[in-house]
């Protein structure tokens, strides 16, 4: 699916992946819950938020993972590219540096996903990856 600036668009994004994963809401929820997040990231942070920008959102549904894939615009003009960092959240221990701004969007996909990372496109933007167990186990709970 790929997605406009405006921000209704992470409603029909969160509609759409509910329709893709085709399970109970309770095992969707942290593919809704990380895709919410990492859409918001794009485009808060990102050239996705501005007039003309676009977020790609991919789910691939495999025989025990969901696999995510959220691709942005890459840094805003005159803004120097970044990478995704977790911002701990209080009263839990920091692993790494964290950022001065931001949300915990990063520590609940973190928390969430069995895995994650990102990679630097060829155009410049960033994908962040995320694999989840079908059965809505989280990585915390595991």
């Amino acid at each position: 699916m790929e997605c406009g600036h405006q921000l209704w668009h992470l409603k029909a994004a969160r509609s759409w992946a509910t329709h893709v994963a085709r399970t109970t809401p309770a095992s969707a929820d942290p593919l809704l819950v990380s895709l919410s997040e990492l859409h918001t990231n794009a485009l808060k942070h990102t050239a996705s938020g501005l007039p003309g920008g676009r977020v790609r959102i991919e789910i691939e549904r495999r025989r025990w993972l969901f696999l995510l894939r959220v691709t942005d615009d890459g840094p805003r003009p005159g803004a120097e590219a970044t990478v995704p960092e977790v911002c701990p959240v209080p009263g839990q221990q920091a692993l790494g540096q964290t950022l001065a701004e931001g949300g915990y969007g990063l520590a609940l996909v973190d928390a969430m996903a069995l895995y994650w990372d990102f990679t630097r496109e060829p155009d410049g933007g960033l994908m962040v990856r995320a694999a989840f167990d079908r059965s809505g186990r989280t990585r915390m709970a595991a």
